[in-house]
Order: structure tokens, then sequence, then C-alpha cells
């Protein structure tokens, strides 16, 4: 069984729980301690990574393991993973960035350019954050009509549902169970 396949095979309960824990945990860790900027930039930094990291493993494993069962309904195995490369690069130059921002003084040239760089940073990882849960919705959506192209409304409310992944997962659980129940398509 392939990795994606073991991280969908999750119960919607220790999904919830995980997610849970880590939003918790993250908030908790992202309150602002007498640390100091830098070193409480670096601990929102790493809750952030450690939130978004097993949030965007799911999504990616929904969508890789949705779009190469229907591989053969569609003409292809999926073209949009490089979205989900494109979010872990944005976020995790974001989440580097931010913590250098606050060594520097505001009148320092590195000020300036890392002050330049985090918002494309943010930009980057943002949009293609959405983008990449709306990719891993429009494939479970294709692999449930079994057709090249679906209505943008399913495929919407399949987005909502990723989105709000603790709630929604108890939600689109019986489709995943379909969709890992279905044989990979042989690739040709």
């Amino acid at each position: 069984m392939r990795l994606t396949d073991r991280v969908l095979s999750f119960h919607p309960a220790i999904v919830t729980i995980i997610f849970v824990v880590l939003f918790f945990g993250g908030s908790v860790a992202g309150n602002p301690f007498t640390l100091g900027p830098a070193a409480s930039l670096l601990t929102f930094s790493v809750s952030m990574v450690a939130m978004i990291g097993p949030v965007l493993l799911w999504h990616y494993s929904l969508y890789r393991v949705a779009s190469d069962r229907n591989a053969l309904n569609v003409g292809h195995s999926g073209r949009r993973g490089f979205l989900f490369l494109l979010t872990t690069a944005g976020l995790l130059s974001l989440l580097v960035l931010l913590p250098m921002l606050a060594v520097f003084a505001p009148d320092d040239p590195a000020y300036r350019v890392l002050a330049a760089l985090v918002p494309i940073a943010m930009g980057v990882g943002v949009i293609s954050y959405f983008a990449s849960i709306w990719a891993a919705a429009n494939a479970l959506t294709r692999f449930d009509e079994r057709r090249r192209t679906v209505e943008f409304h399913k495929t919407l409310g399949t987005f909502f549902l990723e989105f709000y992944l603790p709630i929604g997962i108890w939600v689109i659980y019986p489709r995943v169970k379909r969709l890992l129940a279905a044989p990979i398509q042989p690739e040709s």
C-alpha cells in the first residue's frame, strides 16, 4: 500500500484529533511569550509547519489517489501536483523569511529586501494552498462522477468540505472509502 493510500485510510476521528491537537498546540506555541521577537517568530514558524504539513499531506494524498484511480476516465493521472510543491516552497520560504525579518533593523537594506520578499512568499504560498485544495476537490469530484469535467458547484461544495477539514472529513469519508476501494488504473 502506498503512503498516499495509507494517509487517506486514516479514520476521520484520527484526522480530526491530529488536526485539533496541532491547531491548539500551534496556537499555544504561537502566543507571544517573553522570548523576544525573533524567538517568537521562530516558534510561530515551527508551529505553522507542524500544523500545515499533515493537512497538506492529506490533501496531496487525496489528489494523488483520486487522480491515479481516475486516469482512464480523465485521460491522465493528474497534472496539478506542482501546486503542492509550490505551496510547500511558498509557505516554507515565508516561515524562514519571517524570523529573519525580526533580526534586522528597519533602516537596514537587508530588512527592505526581506520586507519585500515576505508578502511575495505569503501570496505564493496562500494562493497555491487554495489552488491545491481545489485540485484535490476537483480530483475527488471527477472520480465520483467518472468524467473529465464536472460542474463548478459540485467541486465548490467538496472544496469547502476539504477546507474545513475537521468537519468536512466526516462528510466526504464515504467518498474516500469508495475511492480507496477502487482499483488503480494501469498506466499506459
